[in-house]
């Protein structure tokens, strides 16, 4: 029974802000949102942990506190809301770049699944969806995938941390865990790997920053998967120092710190992270 009432809520709240966004202007519905977004925020500001998460940037990275703890309290939830409207997001009211992308997102959670569904069923074009479920990837056939990164044949990568195989690479004083999954889908494909970072500049206006490609032979037969690593974290430093307060946890917490006096071999240094 409270299952069911959570789906109810969920869907009425799902399509009562569709209609919000198609009778409001975006200024009065971002300032509308603002309240319920940031008590949301709020709600979950202990499980993220931000003064934690803050003490594992590199120092080259780390924000000043103030900013990063202010955005990690109030600032996440309201940027994540244009997900709920994907099929306006074609529209000249929205339309930025006029970039044609899928995002690969893990499955919903079971009481949210038939929401999740109707919400990727409204991703439009159909040949090109805004969303793509992770388990939907192992089940398509290849000419599939590469219908989508037609004509281009690139493969844009956003720093995923927590899905699926991992590895480890070694970045200033730090060990980061990366996701393997679009490494290997590029491989695949023999397409290209763009390293791509979104940045908010201002109230639901985004910049889209692309990194150097993976030099395609880092992709051969047996990936360098240490130097690919390597190439896509130096992408990312160079937008992330920028931006740093707009790091989520997922990034925050495939951070550890390398032990004071050095650990030569990796493994060890891996083993001591898996650890925590």
């Amino acid at each position: 029974m409270a299952d069911l009432m959570v789906k109810l809520v969920a869907f009425c709240a799902f399509n009562f802000l569709r209609l919000c966004e198609r009778v409001l202007p975006p200024s009065v519905l971002s300032l509308l949102l603002w309240p319920p977004a940031a008590a949301w925020d709020l709600l979950h500001l202990r499980q993220r942990t931000p003064l934690t998460c803050w003490r594992r940037f590199p120092e080259s990275w780390r924000p000043k506190r103030w900013r990063f703890v202010l955005r990690q309290s109030l600032g996440l939830y309201h940027a994540q809301l244009l997900y709920v409207w994907p099929d306006r997001l074609r529209t000249a009211r929205w339309r930025a770049h006029g970039i044609v992308q899928t995002s690969v997102r893990a499955p919903a959670v079971d009481f949210l699944k038939g929401l999740t569904i109707y919400q990727f069923s409204l991703s439009p074009p159909a040949d090109v969806p805004v969303f793509l479920s992770t388990s939907e990837i192992g089940s398509r056939p290849l000419s599939s995938i590469r219908k989508i990164l037609d004509p281009s044949q690139r493969l844009g990568m956003l720093l995923d941390v927590d899905r699926g195989k991992q590895f480890y690479v070694r970045f200033e004083n730090r060990l980061f865990r990366m996701a393997t999954g679009a490494i290997r889908l590029a491989q695949m494909l023999d397409a290209e790997l763009i390293p791509v970072l979104i940045v908010e500049t201002s109230t639901w206006k985004y910049t889209i920053h692309f990194g150097t490609p993976v030099p395609q032979h880092y992709l051969g037969n047996q990936p360098d998967m240490q130097t690919i690593g390597t190439h896509l974290l130096q992408e990312f430093s160079k937008v992330i120092t920028r931006y740093p307060e707009q790091c989520n946890m997922r990034l925050l917490r495939a951070m550890f710190s390398l032990p004071e006096n050095g650990v030569a071999d990796l493994s060890a240094a891996v083993h001591a992270a898996e650890s925590r």
